[in-house]
This record gives C-alpha cells, sequence and structure tokens, in this order.
C-alpha cells in the first residue's frame, strides 16, 4: 500500500467520523450549522474516494471534474454554513455563484491547461484558496468575538494559504504525469498529510463552535419565559449586555422598552386567561419580529425588551410601527369582539460605551413619555458617545 493511499484511507474516515458526529449535535441541538458542516465533510470524503479510485476510471477528465467539484462543494457547503449561522438575514448567492463559475471554468479551462505549469496549478487551486477564505471571513468579521469563533476562522484562513502552498508545491515537484498517477507522486503524499492535519484541525473546531452553539441554546432554553416565549429578565440582561458590547457610532444598537396599555384592566374585566392570552400574543410577536435582529425579553408582568444590533433610529421606528399595526389587527379568542389592546414604546439609540442599565434608564424615560402622550405610541431617546472626558450626553426626545 502506498503511504498516500494509507493517507486517503484515513483521510476517508476522518470525514466520514466528523459528518456523523456533525448530524448527531445537530439533530439534538437544531443547530443547523451542523448539518452543512455534516455534507461538507461527506462532500470531502467523497473526494478522497474518487482520488483513490482514479487509477481505475477509464475517463480521467471526468475523474478529474468529479473530484474537483466535489472537494470545491465541501468548501462550499461550510462557507455556506457559516455565513448562515452568522448572518441568517444574508445572502448565499455569492457562494453560489462562485461554486457554479468554478466547476464551469474547469471543464471550459482549466483541465485543458498543462499539468502542473504555474497557471494550471493556481487556476486550479483558486478556487479552493477563495472559498476558504470567504469561510473564514464569516466568523472573523462576526461581532461575537468568543475564542471559539476566532479558532475557526484561523483555521480557514490556514486551509486558504495551504491552498495557495499547494499549487507552488504542484509546480516544484509535479503531481504526477496524469489523474490516474497522482496516487503514487510524492505531492499526494505530501498534500495527504497536509491535509489530514487541517481536516482534523477544521473538524475539531467546527465541531467545538456546534457544541457552544448548542450548551448556549440549551442554556436560553431554561431562560424562556414559559407564558410569552420571550427571555426572562435574567436572560435578556444577560444577553443584551453581550449585544451592547458590539455596539458602535457606524453600527449601533437600539434598546426598544413596551409596556401594554391598561393592562390590568383586561385582568380585571376578562379574566386572567384573557390577559395570559394576550401576553402569549404580544411575546410571541416580539420575538418572531426581534429575530435574527437582536433578543426580546419579559422583564416582568406586561413590560416587555428589545435589543437590535446594527440599528440606527430610523430602521427602529419601523419595529414598534409593525408591532403596534400588528395588535391592532388581532382578535383576541377571549376578548369581546372589535376589542383592542394596544402597547407603549420607549426607545434609546446606543452608540456605543455605554451600560445597559443606561440604556433601560433612558428608554424607561422614554416609554413613560409615550404614555403620557396619550399611549399606543413610541417615544425616542438617543445616548451619544462623549469624549473621554465628558460623560455621555442624552440628546432630548424628540
Amino acid at each position: 500500500m502506498h503511504g498516500a493511499t494509507f493517507l486517503l484511507i484515513v483521510n476517508f474516515s476522518i470525514g466520514l467520523s466528523f459528518a456523523a458526529a456533525f448530524v448527531a449535535f445537530a439533530g439534538r441541538s437544531d443547530v443547523r450549522l451542523g448539518y452543512w458542516c455534516a455534507g461538507g465533510f461527506v462532500a470531502a470524503a467523497t473526494t478522497v474516494a474518487i482520488e483513490a479510485f482514479a487509477p481505475y476510471i477509464p475517463w480521467e477528465r471526468l475523474t478529474s471534474f468529479l473530484s474537483f467539484t466535489s472537494f470545491l462543494l465541501a468548501l462550499t457547503l461550510i462557507a455556506a454554513g457559516l455565513w448562515r449561522h452568522y448572518r441568517p438575514d444574508g445572502r448565499l448567492s455569492g457562494i453560489g455563484a462562485l461554486f457554479l463559475l468554478s466547476i464551469l471554468s474547469h471543464q471550459a479551462v482549466i483541465y485543458d491547461l498543462p499539468r502542473d505549469s504555474i497557471l494550471h496549478a493556481f487556476a486550479y487551486q483558486g478556487s479552493s484558496v477563495l472559498m476558504a477564505a470567504i469561510a473564514a471571513a464569516a466568523p472573523l468579521a462576526s461581532r461575537r468575538r468568543r475564542p471559539i469563533d476566532r479558532a475557526v476562522g484561523c483555521v480557514l484562513a490556514l486551509c486558504s494559504v495551504q491552498f495557495l502552498f499547494k499549487a507552488g508545491l504542484a509546480t516544484a515537484i509535479t503531481t504526477g504525469q496524469s489523474v490516474h498517477t497522482y496516487i503514487v507522486s510524492t505531492y499526494a503524499h505530501l498534500s495527504q498529510t497536509i491535509g489530514a492535519i487541517l481536516s482534523l484541525l477544521l473538524g475539531l473546531s467546527l465541531l467545538c463552535l456546534v457544541i457552544v452553539e448548542a450548551m448556549g441554546k440549551a442554556a436560553a432554553a431554561a431562560q424562556i419565559d414559559a407564558l410569552s416565549g420571550a427571555l426572562t429578565r435574567k436572560g435578556f440582561l444577560e444577553e443584551g449586555r453581550n449585544l451592547l458590547k458590539a455596539a458602535t457610532p457606524s453600527a449601533p444598537c437600539c434598546f426598544v422598552m413596551a409596556d401594554l396599555d391598561h393592562f390590568k384592566s383586561v385582568n380585571d374585566r376578562f379574566g386572567h386567561a384573557a390577559g395570559d392570552e394576550v401576553i402569549q400574543h404580544f411575546g410571541g410577536l416580539l420575538t418572531r419580529l426581534a429575530s435574527g435582529q437582536g433578543v426580546c425579553g419579559r422583564l416582568g408582568g406586561e413590560e416587555f425588551a428589545v435589543l437590535l444590533e446594527r440599528c440606527d433610529e430610523g430602521k427602529a421606528r419601523l419595529f414598534p410601527q409593525a408591532l403596534m399595526s400588528a395588535m391592532a389587527q388581532h382578535e383576541f379568542r377571549l376578548l369581546p369582539a372589535g376589542s383592542r389592546v394596544t402597547a407603549s414604546f420607549g426607545a434609546v439609540v446606543c452608540h456605543g460605551g455605554g451600560t445597559l442599565d443606561e440604556a433601560m434608564r433612558v428608554a424607561d424615560n422614554a416609554l413613560y413619555a409615550a404614555k403620557r402622550d396619550g399611549r399606543d405610541c413610541c417615544r425616542f431617546h438617543e445616548i451619544e458617545t462623549a469624549s473621554a472626558t465628558d460623560p455621555q450626553a442624552l440628546v432630548a426626545s424628540r
């Protein structure tokens, strides 16, 4: 058995083992990233199988195409999964376009270039370099800044660099006279050795990320208010502080306080079951609208809070408007026909440097201003970052 063949078997085993682990964790925790990673490692294992059986496949062009496509698919699935994980509302069309353009280029241009020429080597590896770099950018550009996010990003960046190295290596020592003889080349031995090491590093780092996210989901589930479906006060404060740390002048956060109007009269006139229905519906609305944009919590009774990331005042004004419109159109089962339940809102735009307690205090003041102005409306304040020697300035509500 050639050394490269042994390493192919090792890489194939690594791919399937990690794929199984990702599926297991994703199935138990509903962390969708796990399924993307599982698909990526299955595709990587398929690449290894194609390369191992290359000597027995009579059509070299087809063998090269299948190997190229399945490996790029592995990187594409991981890149797409990471971008979907870190930017749930982002589009994946660019990643898909790069994948399709790359495989078409392989068939139309790359395969026919002189084997092991500089142009062929860098054209062949170029798509992998770009796709790995795109995957690395997802966690590294994320605002979470956790050690695990940086670890995943750094490993993927290292993968991108090693594809460049492999292109240079191919021109220096050649990859064999043909696709069929690749398996016995020195290049194959070195390439599969590097691949095995990086596959382990990448698999372990991605698996750790999935486990961390699964643990976070489990912890968050323990802090969900059973009636409203929003975070409990404790859970909201923990999540909110983490989000607020990432606020900057160019990417502010918006803190919104919400309070159901005349809620006590709903309980007194129609019973606590009717009040529970109102809380449940309002909490569900808040949670759905905040999904992917921030966090929502029930602070107590009929009072709720939402922290929206990357949200200026213009965008933030749409949030309470959408809530007020939805509440006005909803017919509550346990309330008389035509009954309307409204809510008042107070909001503060945070440009960074402030604390969650300060944001809550200012938003609460804005909420009381909305109550004084007749309820069923929203009032805004803005916290601006002052100089290092001055306290933060509060811009009057408008």
